[in-house]
Parts: C-alpha cells; structure tokens; sequence
C-alpha cells in the first residue's frame, strides 16, 4: 500500500496514541480492514491465503516468569504448545519476553514491532483478533489432601475460618469479596520481575498450601495441576460453578493483530493439525480441563456455559458504580476475631518493630479506612510509594475503590500522584474504566489534560484504549476536546476515528458507550471536525484510511469537509481508495459534497 504522507499520518496515529516509540515498518495488515469487519467472501479469501502462507520465523510474546505456563528458558507449556505450531508451520520460535500486564500489553508489544503472537490470552479478548480456543480451564480451591477440605460454595462458612492465598487482581479474589470475604487473605501482588525473583510467581502460593503456611490456595487451575502432577498431596476443586455473576473459567487462544486474518488463519490450522500433541502436553502439565466443544483440546470437567444474560446488568456496574460496601470491607458481624485488624493490634505490631509505612500497604488492600488513619498518626507518609512503585491513592484506583480513593485524598494523598514509571492516579483510573473514580478525580482538580509518560492526552488515552466509560466521563467533566498530542499533532476526533464499534457483546459491556456515541459528545461540546495534523491531514482522512464507515458517517452528518485535501493534496475519497477501503470509499461516495 503506498498512500503516502497518510501513512506517515496512520503509523504516527499507532505511534502517537498508543504508545510506540517508532514504527519502522507497518504490520503487514496495516491498512486493511480489521477482521472484525471483512466480509464473509473477504475471510474466506484470508482462510484460502493462509492455506499457502510460508513462515520462516513465529514472533511471540510471552511472559518470562510465569511456570507453569510460561518461562524465559521455554519450561512452560505454553512455551512447548508454540514451539509445536511453529514445527506444524516449518517456522522457527522467536520471543519477545514481557510480563503479561493489560497495562500496555498490546501497545508495548504489536504497536512496536516486538512480536505478531500473543502466546495466551482469553478467546475473544477485546481489541485483538484471537485464534480458535485452544483449551479451557478453571480457577480452582487448592487444599492438602490430608486437610479432607470440600466446601460448597463460597458461602461455606468454613472459607470463614481459613487463611486463603488469591492474586491480587484475581476473578476469585472478586468472587471472594461478593461474598464477604476481603480478610484473612494471602494476597499474591502483581509483579514485573518474577522471571528474576521466582518466589513472587503466582504458582508459589500453591506451594505455600503444600507447605502447610496457608489453608488453601485460590488460583487459576494450571497452577495447582502443575504441582497436583509432580506429586504433591493436592486435592483440587473447581469453583466454575460455585459463582454465576464473576466468570470463573476461561477460553484460551493465541492473539495476533486485528489486521493479521492470514496468520489468524494459518494458526487456526496448525493448532487443529496439533491437536493430540497439544492434549499430551496439557496433560503433562495437569491443565484442568474444562469441557469445551468449540476448543481444540476438549475437557471432561462440567462446564457453567454462558455468563451473559446473567452478568450483563453487573458487568457494567463495575464500571459506572461505585463499588458497593460489602466488597470493599469485611463484614465485621460475620467475622472471628481474628480477622478484624484493630488499632490495638496495629500498635503492637509496631511495638514489636513493624513500621507503619510497611503496615499501609495491607490496610489500603483491605480498604481499612481506620487503619489507614491511624498508620498515618503513627508516622505514615501516604504519598510514598510502595514496593510495586505506586503510592496508596494509585493502588485504591485500581482497586476501583472511589470511596478509599476519596478518602485518601482527604488525608493528604496527592492528586496528582504518579507511579514509578510517571502515570498519574488519573491515568490508573481511566486504564480501569471507572467512571466514579474518574469522576471524584475531575471534581478534586485533577489535570484534565496532563499528558501519559509515552505524551497521549486523558482523553486520547481513553478513547486509545477502548475505555469508552472513562472517556464519556472525561468529556462531560470538561477535558480539551481540542488537545493536539503526539509528533502529528493529532486530536481526540482523530482517535476516534481509529477506534470501530465492539464486536462482541462481552466488549460492549467493558468498554461503555459506543465510539459513534462518543463522537457525537466531542462534536456537541465544539470539536473541531476540520483540524489537521502536521501533514494536514484530518479525522475524515484518518476514517478513510481505517475504512470506518460509522465514523465517515458521523462526520459528515456533523458537517465536517470531506473534500478537504492533505498536504499532498490527497481527499479522503483519494485515501479510501488507495487503501482499498471499500466501505469508505461507499461512504465518501454517499456523503461527498458535489462540487
């Protein structure tokens, strides 16, 4: 595709808003239409391509720390199920290693070139195009066999009077606290450097049960049928069905560009051809398998089914809500003793040496507002950051906990707070869609239009990463609809104009309002429908080159000139064109002024 400056204009829309330093090349899709919106005769010819599609190398990402599922020396059965695509393939294995955090787990891994495969990610995971589902699996209850531990549920008081190991941002650990228990946990904190440190992966807290240092262990099942396998004395159950409103099990795949349909394709067929390989390897590694009639490798374990008619009404509460009393506290009438932490027992932990500041970080985890005020009468410096680099008021953001958020503020926490690597307790809150958080931060003067570390503006960074909710409170709270950003000195219409409708209903629920909707909310608040980047090109211009209709379709009902011509005198219709656009060159068409 040769378009000129508009690919200049579409690489720096990629490098600018989404974060990569440089794009030295486009992707090989770059200017096609996303998969989501090809036609069933344009899949079908990508199926066909992929048929005859030759790879020298498979580029993945994965994380580096991550046994059983994935290690910087290839121990991990993720590891081995790519090596066996890639042979299926005649291709080579190459890896970009980084820890599987959302944070930036596309933009610093497609946008920049570092990879075409995301080694594992949920099936249907928004914002990439994912392979057939390889397999599907459960989180677990882990116990020591010896212990005779069943439990029925997570209502079973006897969850009441056990220390339980759960990850920090963890389904179980949310299922956990929507029934009331937010205490007596061992609670496993994300981490960047577990391939350095090994204790800090998140399969450790298994090992802990085995140990007999805690009770049990509420993990993702891969983890526990790891060590179930090698012989320690485990007893696992699974929780798939114990939860309907927090979904437990999961579909797992391989991610590739939105814009990559051949290589979709061409791993769809490797991983089909692989399938008694791939059931050899997962059975080596004890995956608990779920049933799954739609994934390559099959399970015998009952499966819930579908969790949408009955999430549909929570999922998006989690984002437009605050977060609701019992989920953010223990429930002190129901708890023992020993699970409420007092002042008292604060000051005597730092009688026995403890320092306050090492004591926040549990309290903020517990949303223990008591505690927390009296750490900070002992000595406690709220603004500090902790080991994993944010400070408190970060950690409650991300936590979508508004009301510790508030509070926290209320006691001197900056809200202008950074972590370690610059983001701002504002940008934490758009990265989790939530609105009240978000919201409060407007309110309490935060910068509405202080820029990301990588320079994308709050706005750019909402409507960049899908977080529609957030971005829809942003406009309303008043952020620059007009904010230029970035080399080419791009605007939030220009964002938008990259950005297509979810294409599936799980996406709709987590992102919020439509990107149309949103348009429409800059255009009644004056954005400018004609501003031009370095390279004069505009939001039309941009829509064209993504081949997005709705957007085209906005724009001009909104009054924007679609006959406005670049710096190299190029029109939209002239970049649909070019681009094969198919479905804006019809809109062009349709909506372009006559002369």
């Amino acid at each position: 595709m040769r378009i000129g400056s508009i690919l200049t204009v579409l690489l720096a829309v990629q490098a600018a808003v989404l974060g990569a330093a440089a794009a030295e090349e486009a992707p090989a899709f770059n200017k096609q239409i996303p998969y989501q919106q090809m036609t069933p005769a344009e899949r079908t010819a990508a199926r066909k391509a992929a048929r005859d599609q030759r790879y020298d190398t498979l580029k993945f990402c994965a994380d580096p720390g991550n046994l059983p599922l994935s290690d910087v020396h290839g121990a991990g059965f993720q590891n081995r199920i790519a090596e066996v695509v890639a042979k299926r393939l005649g291709a080579k294995v190459s890896t970009f290693w980084r820890p599987f955090l959302e944070r930036g787990l596309t933009r610093e891994t497609f946008d920049n070139n570092e990879c075409d495969i995301l080694i594992e990610v949920p099936y249907g995971y928004e914002r990439i195009l994912t392979t057939v589902p390889i397999y599907r699996s459960t989180y677990v209850l882990a116990t020591r066999t010896d212990r005779n531990f069943t439990f029925s549920g997570f209502d079973d008081p006897r969850l009441e009077d056990i220390r339980i190991g759960v990850f920090q941002h963890s389904a179980f650990r949310e299922a956990l606290a929507r029934h009331g228990r937010k205490e007596k946990l061992d609670v496993h904190v994300i981490s960047q450097d577990a391939d350095l440190e090994p204790e800090k992966q998140p399969w450790r807290q298994v090992q802990k049960v085995v140990d007999g240092t805690l009770d049990a262990a509420g993990v993702w099942g891969p983890f526990a049928g790891w060590l179930k396998k090698q012989g320690a004395p485990l007893t696992l159950q699974p929780v798939n069905l114990m939860e309907d409103q927090v979904v437990l099990e999961f579909d797992l795949a391989f991610g590739v560009r939105t814009n990559d349909p051949i290589l979709k394709y061409a791993l769809d067929f490797a991983l089909e051809d692989s399938r008694d390989e791939i059931r050899a390897i997962l059975d080596d590694f004890g995956v608990p398998l779920v049933r799954c009639s739609a994934c390559v490798v099959d399970g015998d374990l009952p499966s819930h089914g579908t969790y949408f008619d009955r999430i549909v009404d929570e999922g998006q509460k989690r984002f437009t809500e605050v977060a609701p009393e019992e989920t953010r506290r223990i429930d002190a009438a129901k708890a023992s003793p020993d699970q409420i932490v007092t002042v008292a027992k604060v000051d005597a932990e730092i009688a026995a040496g403890a320092k306050a500041q090492d004591l926040l970080e549990g309290a903020v985890l517990a949303s223990d507002e008591a505690r927390i005020e009296a750490l900070i009468a002992r000595g406690a410096d709220v603004n500090r950051r902790s080991k994993l680099g944010a400070p408190a008021v970060i950690t409650a953001a991300q936590s979508r906990d508004t009301e510790l958020v508030a509070f926290l503020l209320d006691h001197g926490a900056d809200v202008e707070a950074t972590d370690l690597s610059g983001w701002t307790l504002l940008q934490h809150a758009i990265l989790r869609n939530h609105q009240p958080t978000v919201k409060l931060l407007a309110e309490r003067g935060a910068d509405l239009g202080r820029q990301t570390p990588n320079g994308v503006s709050p706005l750019g960074l909402a409507l960049s990463e899908g977080k529609y909710f957030a971005a829809e409170t942003l406009i309303a709270a008043g952020a620059p609809v007009d904010e230029r950003f970035g080399t080419e000195a791009l605007t939030p219409m220009m964002v938008a104009a990259t950005q297509y409708e979810a294409n599936n209903r799980d996406a709709q629920i987590a992102q919020g309002p439509s990107i149309v909707a949103l348009a429409e909310q800059l255009v009644a608040k004056g954005a400018d429908l004609d501003a031009r980047t370095r390279h004069g090109v505009t939001a039309a211009m941009i829509a064209a080159g993504f081949d997005n209709a709705a957007m085209i379709g906005l724009l001009a009902k909104a009054g924007a000139d679609l006959a406005a011509t670049d710096n190299a005198g190029r029109s939209a219709l002239d970049v649909a064109r070019e681009a094969d656009a198919a479905a804006a060159v019809q809109a062009l068409t349709l909506f372009q002024k006559k002369p």
